[in-house]
């Protein structure tokens, strides 16, 4: 395992508990799932996963999904939630991954003020 450089913000408990409440408005991730429809995609990868909102609506979906994420808290806090055993979860960044296949890779980002 590599040593895996993750900004504090995401490492912090009770920051990262509180962080899904904050960033209640998932609709732009409407547009990545439309992503994967639109490629037929059965297996992704979702680099920088954080709180696993994304990795897990798209096993939601019936999608094989794996996240990988520097942030031991984030990732933590990501394989607690329901239905967590449905992805595979990868504490890690993406320049040590193992080889795997995959139809998609997404890295979903908000700047600042919350715009996709």
């Amino acid at each position: 395992m590599v040593d895996c450089i993750a900004d504090e913000i995401f490492e912090h408990p009770r920051l990262v508990a509180i962080y899904d409440a904050l960033d209640f408005d998932s609709s732009d991730l409407d547009v990545y799932v439309g992503v994967a429809d639109q490629l037929r995609a059965r297996r992704v990868l979702e680099v920088g996963c954080g709180t696993g909102t994304f990795a897990l609506l798209l096993a939601g979906r019936g999608l094989e999904v794996t996240g990988v994420e520097p942030a031991r808290g984030s990732l933590d806090f990501a394989r607690a939630k329901p239905d967590a055993n449905r992805v595979c979860w990868i504490h890690n960044d993406a320049t040590t991954l193992p080889p795997m296949q995959v139809d998609l890779v997404t890295m979903t980002v908000k700047d600042r003020h919350g715009d996709p």
